[in-house]
């Protein structure tokens, strides 16, 4: 960290500027949340993260992207000490005289800063905190002194609340240095416990670089106003820390600034999602977006230093998770790309490429899983950190166990990526792999059963937690054969060696082959084989099929889903359900009962006063900053309000509807295969703003008609796609239908013969036998 002052400046310009914090006055209120003491506690306290690092404010301990310790279960983000952790005496909570009734604390999430406030008739302290969205590795500090009525010197007492050096690492002797007449330390660790010592061969190193700060800031009688400017650096290297301080502090704060502001710019211009005449609401929304994207990277940062790719989102985000069994402990689940990433594709698709890039990153560790338990191919773990391997602590062994969709859920999302991008490139280098060696772990998964000519998955267990060690759940069967297409096709496409024509039969097969259970009297699907309706369950399972897996189904069935499965669902159950029932009910144009959902989705999980997202709705205890949940709900607008769905070949928007009490509905950037779009929804219908024109070989129908794909052009009406107009066949290959159920009997272009369970092969063998004995 470095302190640099800025030159006194005159009355002049002190007039003139009011400082640039006046800047944030100007702001969309719907974008700041402000409170006085006493600040609540940390478990509401909001999230401060640029991808790389993330805090909570006013946090002792900082947690850096990729670097976790503690053995498998036991692995955690490792705490680092917050050397940047500096507050204002008078406003801090660990001030010893109490907090100053002249304070006042706000999140600013279109500037994603913290800033605390003292006022008095005589002046004006404001302290900005923040992590810095280009320069990732920097947490910025920002002290401004403005003279109001003294006449006197005014001093501002600073306090730095670093953590205690936590077991998390072995600290080396800390070193001193001098750059530009200022004496430096630098405080140096490896971390202690590797996650997988098979994996893993050395503990992460970091380093803290930061100047111990002076107990006092101070301004002259001859001066209207002063900055201060601290900077700490989180480096993997002491040299790192030293030349990205170097480089930072030889910017003047305009500089710096403008450079942070230009990266918040860019994610606010594609998540700034808002509504009219429902304020409320905007902010639930905004903070939504903010809490989510704050753990993701900027488009564009600084390459000055060294750092590890990016390390995936987990339910509580990048700046929680630093104890075990607390948080996730910054573990990722199915949550981020069932939950997170369908809003993180549409409106960012260069950040979805990275969400999806840590599970390539760490496919070697998925590959031991499957080898581990008796599989082919890779299996992703239920719980993943540094190395892909199973990190689930030992506290809930049934989820590791059964919860096997994660695979399939992944996958999943590397389909929707490759139909809302098209990239083949991406397709080469990544997805086909991903594909093809998960397509196989679900091969050797599924079970021939001889009395219904079908495929089985057995031993297994769906979102629904209550229901483990099931057999045929029919989210996971949808979701597997989802997975067994996409592997046929990718592998086809890449001309794949061992996923080879043979193997590529038997996936189709097995896939088609899938179980999806049908209860013919009641028209619903049974969340799984011996299921009896009215049987409570935690959390959506098979309403899933309704969205996000759209899988075709009459539309008395969905509606039977729906009300079967909504009747049973704990009413404490996790935020993302209600977003679910939300969109379902939408889509079946229960609007009334949409707008219940709706409600119910976000307003018992949000903590005042900064709207923090909890785990747990009606006030109960759960994991802070549960960004799980702000997906779901975000989802709810997207592809529930909004109307847009991804499909194969096309974007659709239609069935849009405006949220409850609003006169808009505003998405500021939805993207498909390269066209750039605003959505606007209203009373009468939707307008189509585009900006970019994006790939050839599209073509947008509004309302049946065809309308030209143009920059600046505008359309309204009531539906819109964008279709692909080239048949979707690459170099030979083509991406399937998700068709289950169908008799391998019945099967014409599947595999004639077919890897088997040795029970299956079995049953086969005596079938033959008794036939020629009888």
């Amino acid at each position: 960290m470095t302190v640099r002052p800025t030159v006194a400046l005159s009355l002049l310009v002190v007039v003139l500027g009011a400082f640039a914090s006046a800047q944030s006055d100007t702001d969309d209120g719907n974008y700041r949340f402000q409170t006085r003491p006493p600040l609540p506690d940390a478990s509401v306290m909001p999230t401060l993260a640029n991808g790389n690092i993330g805090f909570v404010a006013y946090g002792e301990y900082v947690h850096l992207n990729g670097v976790y310790n503690g053995l498998r279960g036991k692995s955690h983000r490792a705490r680092i000490p917050n050397y940047g952790n500096i507050q204002l005496t008078a406003c801090s909570p660990s001030s010893p005289g109490g907090v100053a009734d002249t304070c006042t604390y706000q999140l600013n999430m279109r500037t994603g800063k913290f800033v605390t406030v003292e006022e008095t008739g005589d002046y004006r302290l404001v302290h900005e905190m923040y992590p810095h969205r280009y320069y990732d590795t920097v947490l910025v500090n920002r002290i401004r002194i403005q003279r109001l009525g003294s006449t006197n010197t005014i001093t501002a007492r600073l306090s730095q609340i670093p953590g205690l050096q936590a077991a998390d690492f072995t600290w080396q002797p800390s070193t001193e240095f001098v750059m530009w007449g200022q004496l430096y330390k630098s405080q140096c660790g490896v971390t202690v416990q590797v996650e997988e010592p098979t994996v893993q061969a050395f503990g992460h190193n970091v380093c803290v670089t930061y100047p111990a700060i002076p107990e006092t800031v101070q301004i002259e009688p001859d001066t209207m106003a002063r900055e201060f400017l601290f900077f700490t650096a989180f480096t993997m290297t002491e040299e790192d820390g030293r030349r990205q301080l170097e480089v930072v502090t030889g910017l003047t704060g305009a500089q710096e600034e403008t450079l942070h502001m230009r990266e918040m710019d860019r994610l606010w211009e594609r998540y700034g999602i808002s509504v009219e005449r429902n304020d409320e609401l905007d902010r639930v929304i905004k903070a939504s977006a903010f809490y989510l994207f704050s753990s993701l990277p900027a488009h564009q940062v600084a390459t000055s230093s060294g750092r590890y790719p990016f390390y995936g989102l987990a339910p509580a985000g990048l700046g929680r998770g630093g104890i075990e069994e607390q948080e996730y402990q910054g573990h990722s689940f199915w949550d981020t790309e069932i939950w997170m990433y369908p809003s993180i594709l549409l409106m960012d698709p260069i950040n979805a490429a990275k969400v999806l890039s840590y599970r390539t990153t760490v496919i070697g560790g998925a590959r031991m899983n499957a080898m581990k338990h008796g599989f082919e191919g890779i299996q992703f773990p239920w719980e993943s950190a540094f190395t892909g391997t199973e990190v689930t602590p030992d506290c809930c062994p049934e989820v590791a166990d059964f919860q096997h969709h994660i695979t399939a859920d992944i996958v999943f999302a590397a389909r929707q990526y490759f139909y809302a991008t098209g990239n083949t490139d991406w397709l080469k280098s990544h997805g086909c792999r991903l594909a093809a060696d998960s397509s196989l772990f679900w091969l050797s998964r599924a079970s021939y059963n001889n009395a219904t000519d079908l495929y089985d998955i057995h031993n297994a267990m769906g979102p629904d937690e209550d229901h483990p060690n099931v057999s045929n759940n029919a989210f996971t069967n949808v979701m597997a054969a989802h997975n067994l297409f996409f592997g046929e096709f990718a592998s086809c496409y890449c001309r794949d060696q061992t996923v080879n024509e043979t193997v590529r039969r038997e996936l189709l097969q097995v896939a088609r082959g899938l179980t999806l259970l049908y209860d013919a009297a009641g028209d619903f699907h049974p969340q799984f084989e011996g299921y009896q309706p009215g049987t409570p369950i935690k959390q959506a399972d098979t309403v899933l099929l309704i969205y996000p897996l759209q899988h075709p189904m009459n539309v008395s069935t969905k509606a039977n889903n729906l009300r079967q499965y909504s009747q049973v669902t704990r009413e404490n159950g996790p935020a993302m359900t209600w977003a679910i029932h939300t969109i379902g009910h939408l889509e079946l144009g229960e609007v009334q009962q949409a707008a219940t959902m709706f409600d119910k989705s976000y307003r018992q999980y949000l903590r005042a006063p900064f709207n923090v997202w909890s785990e747990n709705g009606n006030n109960e205890p759960g994991a802070g900053n549960f960004i799980t949940g702000a997906g779901g709900f975000l989802q709810s607008l997207i592809n529930g309000y909004a109307g847009v769905r991804l499909h194969q070949d096309r974007l659709e928007i239609k069935n849009a509807r405006l949220p409850p009490d609003t006169r808009s509905l505003h998405l500021p950037t939805v993207e498909y295969r390269g066209v750039l779009f605003a959505l606007t929804v209203n009373e009468t219908g939707i307008k189509v703003a585009i900006r970019v024109e994006g790939q050839p070989d599209l073509k947008l129908t509004v309302d049946g008609t065809e309308r030209r794909i143009c920059k600046d052009c505008e359309y309204e009406g009531t539906t819109a796609i964008i279709q692909q107009t080239k048949d979707q066949i690459f170099e030979g290959c083509r991406l399937r239908p998700t068709t289950l159920g169908v008799k391998v009997a019945d099967q014409t272009d599947a595999a004639p013969a077919l890897r088997t369970t040795a029970l299956a092969f079995l049953s086969v063998i005596i079938c033959s036998l008794l036939s020629k004995m009888f």
